[in-house]
């Protein structure tokens, strides 16, 4: 009984991880909007609501307002997101935050681009 017991927690301590590590993209080729002017594309304000999916707004409740400065939260509309912190700039954390958003949005970058929608915890309005 006891040896199962230590396993079951070996087993949970081991599934944790950040969504603030920096994961190697695979494809060198994902084109990156270096010093992009941040706003929203035609008549957009983005707020709380404008994420996507259940599983990116439990890592903006729970993780991204939680994390230091500088950050950013970038998302597709084909349901590709990521956010990025405790970067050395605002432009660090953009840039970031899109090429990991792009990585995850290979197929779909094309016609649904990743967009920041959030910087340091302003979300980005017109």
């Amino acid at each position: 009984m006891r040896l199962s017991v230590i396993a079951l927690v070996i087993v949970a301590a081991s599934g944790c991880s950040t969504t603030q590590q920096q994961t190697p993209v695979k494809n060198t080729n994902v084109s990156l909007v270096a010093q992009q002017e941040v706003k929203p594309s035609g008549n957009e304000s983005y707020s709380i609501f404008s994420i996507i999916s259940n599983q990116a707004l439990a890592s903006y409740k729970t993780k991204y307002r939680e994390a230091t400065n500088h950050k950013a939260f970038a998302q597709s509309a084909a349901g590709a997101w990521n956010w990025r912190s405790n970067r050395t700039s605002k432009q660090h954390a953009i840039d970031s935050a899109l090429i990991a958003c792009q990585a995850n949005n290979e197929k779909y970058e094309a016609k649904h681009p990743c967009r920041i929608i959030n910087v340091d915890g302003k979300w980005i309005t017109e």
